[in-house]
């Protein structure tokens, strides 16, 4: 049986990441029935605020992380 499968080839220009991220976004998204939409962009929320919290030190779940060469 054949097998189908959809590949999304995206070149990027680092220079310009806030752009270029929200357009893969964008086009990852149209791919995907209207009703599903909603939680794929909250899903991508909520790992972007993670990764943010990690940023600033924080875990995810509320815990200090230690910072390196910290006591």
């Amino acid at each position: 049986m054949a097998q189908i499968q959809n590949v999304l080839k995206v070149e990027l220009d680092p220079n310009r990441p806030v752009p270029e991220i929200t357009q893969v976004i964008q086009a990852i998204i149209s791919l995907y029935p209207p009703i599903e939409r909603e939680s794929i962009l909250e899903g991508i929320k909520d790992e972007v605020s993670i990764g943010i919290k990690q940023l600033k030190g924080v875990d995810p779940h509320g815990e200090p992380v230690r910072k390196p060469n910290s006591k």
